[in-house]
């Protein structure tokens, strides 16, 4: 999966690799606030040019499961998107601040419950996928100005994704999902931007060998729902980062990530969000995108366009 990230342009050249035992650069440690807690000794994701030989980004790819790729895509048209996106949920809801530019993002300060996303947090936390914001939400997924900035990205990806998987025909699913989090335009380390597991996606495989043991006198339609009787309630691993770090002898690591740059991570690679203190209040806003071989199988359910009528996947089901 790839993640575009929304905020300024920078590049940084990569940290040398040779003789590395983590994925994460060497810097201060820091600590971010989880919704279970402090999540301490956070360490910094190490950042690679586009022009590294594509060699050496399959081999971090393949060890560490995630990589972090600096300035892949034109920052302005990252930026665009920002303000037309954030423009377009903020009609009516109150999400911004009143006389602020759309692009910086700045969050009206409006209790952060009534700008929660449809789907798996607002079911934790017992609320329903209803109220004028929620429908804002859902219909920018199908708004021409996503789906145009959605299909470009893509398009502009695909070659990328292509070489990095060695796919024979790179694609990039019609089914996507775009992430808000209240109050990171420059989503700088506290700013709620994804921290993974330092390496775990040997972890990732060991659960789904579980899942797929503990599943498996389910229906089918059941064993594929991330919201099925043996998940913990919002599809999470567990509620608890840094106790699930600890558990595992894993450290956590995040990025500063900026507009332009992808995210690259394996589908068993853990990952989670701290919470966003951004100190100018900043709203994040990403969107996940999935790449396939469209010559090998591939899950059919991501074909189908996020909340429209013929989705399939529980995100678009409302309590």
């Amino acid at each position: 999966m790839a993640q575009v990230l929304s905020p300024q342009p920078a590049h940084n050249l990569p940290t040398p690799v040779s003789n590395r035992t983590s994925i994460a650069a060497e810097s201060n440690q820091l600590n971010l606030d989880g919704y279970a807690g402090a999540i301490e000794n956070v360490q910094l994701l190490e950042p690679l040019s586009p022009d590294t030989p594509v060699e050496e980004l399959r081999r971090r790819y393949k060890e560490d499961g995630v990589i972090w790729v600096k300035g892949l895509l034109d920052s302005a048209t990252v930026k665009k998107f920002r303000g037309d996106y954030l423009a377009f949920v903020n009609d009516g809801t109150g999400l911004l601040k009143e006389g602020t530019d759309p692009v910086e993002g700045i969050f009206s300060g409006q209790p952060w419950q009534n700008f929660l996303l449809p789907g798996a947090v607002r079911r934790a936390l017992g609320l329903s996928d209803d109220g004028l914001f929620v429908e804002r939400a859902i219909a920018s997924h199908q708004s021409d100005t996503y789906q145009d900035f959605k299909n470009g990205v893509g398009r502009a990806l695909e070659p990328f994704v292509g070489r990095l998987g060695d796919f024979k025909y790179s694609w990039c699913l019609p089914r996507s999902l775009l992430r808000l989090s209240v109050p990171g335009g420059n989503v700088d380390v506290h700013g709620g931007g994804l921290i993974y597991l330092d390496k775990s996606h040997e972890i990732g495989r060991k659960f789904e060998k579980d899942f797929d043991e503990l599943n498996a006198n389910l229906s089918d339609e059941q064993r594929i729902s991330a919201f099925n009787e043996n998940m913990m309630a919002g599809g999470w691993l567990d509620r608890n980062a840094a106790k699930f770090g600890k558990h595992w002898g894993r450290r956590w690591l995040v990025g500063k990530y900026e507009a332009g740059d992808v995210v690259f991570h394996s589908p068993y690679m853990v990952h989670a969000g701290a919470k966003n203190e951004d100190c100018q209040n900043r709203i994040r806003v990403s969107t996940d995108l999935r790449f396939v071989d469209k010559m090998k199988p591939y899950d059919e359910r991501w074909t189908y366009l996020a909340y429209s009528p013929d989705d399939p996947n529980v995100a678009k089901e409302k309590k």
